[in-house]
């Protein structure tokens, strides 16, 4: 198992709020996981043509920086202790990524592009799990680690940078072929 399939480990579809696109994504990565991606030599895609599906840098470029203003204002509040923000903020980073992940064909032939777009969904939408556990509780609830929902949402954070830098080295070098 991947480093990215064990941070995406929680299956999309677990999560109702996720975008129709980024859960076409996750299910393809499952029926891929039962043997179904040897439909075009299995999607590696190193050596060859450009692939003619992929989005131009530039416009994954623009989308990136959408989705890290996103996370840096996250950022920000979880410095600040304003854990009232995260859920807000949870949902532009959200948004960002529903966006970024619409360039890519719901079926992209690389493997390395399908694993960074499931990471990108998967993380997207567990961050958003996450930043709702900051939300205020009911009466008698077991109280908030705010320290550990802190960690847990910068790693999501994290994964999902992680995964929007992947997707522009790659569509940069496929580009460029």
């Amino acid at each position: 198992m991947s480093k990215t399939e064990k941070h995406g480990s929680g299956t999309d579809s677990d999560y109702d709020n996720t975008h129709d696109h980024l859960q076409s994504i996750g299910r393809s990565s499952e029926e891929e996981g039962r043997g179904e991606s040897e439909e075009g030599g299995g999607g590696g895609g190193e050596a060859g043509e450009p692939d003619p599906t992929l989005p131009c840098t530039e416009d994954v470029i623009l989308k990136t920086e959408q989705v890290t203003k996103n996370i840096q204002e996250l950022l920000r509040a979880a410095q600040e202790f304003k854990h009232d923000s995260f859920v807000p903020c949870s949902e532009k980073i959200h948004s960002a990524v529903t966006e970024m992940a619409s360039l890519f064909p719901k079926r992209p032939a690389l493997d390395a592009v399908h694993c960074s777009l499931r990471l990108l969904a998967s993380s997207a939408s567990r961050l958003q799990v996450e930043c709702r556990k900051a939300a205020p509780s009911e009466p008698g609830a077991p109280a908030v680690d705010y320290q550990l929902l802190t960690q847990q949402v910068i790693q999501c954070a994290y994964d999902i940078a992680k995964a929007a830098k992947q997707l522009v080295t790659i569509t940069t070098r496929e580009k460029k072929q």
